[in-house]
């Protein structure tokens, strides 16, 4: 069932670059949200695959993080029954105006750093004169923060989606004490110290990829209201397959 979860994820991600080949012709901001999240999903799904494949559990964990954010961003730009009936193309502007106000708050903190060089310290001033200019532009107030964002989508994605997609895995991406605690072991009379969390299966990682994958793809496809019946029940299928094996 291993290989069938990669061998799935990987078809559905090249069916829907076919369909945006054949299929969309415009050349809106949507459009090419949509058009760069699909191959950067694909490319984080395969490396958590690839990770997997080579046991390395936490690495890829992290990288599962990282998708979910992608995600979760991807649901709140796109997903049609918002309470604030937006367009997604309003929605695409404020987490736009987002991005400027976070890119410039870091600029700021390494324009104050004593570690940067003057010479870099005024390119970095000339960038955020120019992004302060663009995020001026855009009419809509910022986007929230992600956990801010949350609010405004259906407890099936703010609640349960959050929990099984980025809690779970936040703390590869914030490694802390208790997470050392849980790589060591005793046998016998001797510690062992490992750099991964062994006891964790490798196929639930995949089947948490694999919802991530189908999560971005479907809120895609509905967006262009393309069929996506084939893509849920294979995913369906999987996740009884793997609760049921």
């Amino acid at each position: 069932m291993s290989k069938e979860i990669d061998t799935t994820i990987e078809k559905w991600f090249v069916e829907t670059v076919e369909d945006i080949n054949a299929k969309v012709e415009t050349d809106t901001g949507v459009d090419n949200l949509c058009s760069s999240i699909v191959p950067l999903a694909h490319n984080y799904c395969t490396a958590v695959l690839l990770l997997l494949n080579n046991g390395r559990r936490l690495p890829a964990m992290a990288l599962l993080r990282v998708l979910a954010e992608l995600a979760f961003r991807c649901i709140w730009c796109l997903y049609e029954d918002n309470p604030e009936d937006e367009p997604a193309s309003v929605r695409v502007e404020r987490w736009l105006k987002r991005s400027y106000r976070e890119r410039i708050s870091l600029i700021r903190r390494m324009i104050r750093s004593s570690t940067i060089p003057k010479c870099d310290k005024e390119v970095f001033g000339r960038e955020m004169e120019e992004l302060t200019q663009l995020m001026k532009i855009i009419p809509h107030r910022s986007a929230g923060n992600l956990f801010k964002s949350l609010e405004e989508l259906p407890p099936a994605y703010g609640e349960e989606l959050y929990s099984c997609l980025y809690s779970t895995f936040n703390r590869a991406v914030h490694p802390d004490i208790l997470l050392l605690g849980d790589m060591v072991k005793e046998k016998g009379h001797k510690r062992i110290f490992c750099g991964d969390l062994e006891h964790i299966e490798i196929q639930v990682l995949k089947i948490y990829c694999m919802t991530a994958a189908f999560n971005i793809l479907s809120v895609f496809r509905v967006n262009y209201k393309w069929d996506y019946a084939g893509m849920k029940s294979e995913y369906l299928t999987l996740k009884k397959q793997f609760k049921n094996g």
